[in-house]
């Protein structure tokens, strides 16, 4: 009988240590799993970080890319229409031009001719710039393609 006790306490003292150890790595199998999902986030955390800052940066760099192309696009389309109208043999007089004549006059825009339009009559075509219709540069560009003439008294 004796021995059948010591046999149950220790077969008891077994079941426990088992059981024991099984619970403590348990644990340091939880911890473990809570360490690298740590550093599982943290990881996807700084590559989308850096995903972020290199998006911002290519998304910048399309921003000056289309900036760049689109002021291209209305130097060629100047180019174009300069091209057109080079073998006009007339000039554009200011006091009798056509909205159609102004336009096609390079490096104007609409509010430029329209501008032009409801400044005349003109005694001199520098006045686009002294009543600031133009400025110099736009003058510039195209006052050898100007006259005025006054209409017959």
């Amino acid at each position: 009988m004796v021995l059948e006790r010591r046999t149950i306490a220790v077969a008891s003292l077994l079941t426990l240590l088992v059981f024991g150890l099984s619970a403590c790595n348990s644990r340091s199998r939880a911890q473990n799993q809570a360490t690298q999902d740590k550093q599982t986030r943290e990881k996807v955390a700084d590559a989308t970080e850096k995903a972020k800052e290199e998006s911002q940066k290519a998304a910048h760099q399309f921003d000056e890319a289309a900036l760049a192309a689109e002021h291209e696009a209305k130097v060629a389309a100047e180019g174009v229409k300069e091209g057109w109208n080079r073998d006009r043999a007339g000039k554009v007089d200011l006091n009798s031009a056509t909205t159609t004549e102004l336009r096609e006059l390079p490096g104007l825009n609409e509010r430029d001719v329209q501008r032009i339009l409801n400044g005349r009559p003109y005694k001199a075509k520098e006045e686009l710039v002294t009543r600031g219709i133009l400025s110099q540069e736009e003058y510039d560009n195209i006052q050898d393609q100007l006259i005025v003439q006054t209409a017959p008294k």
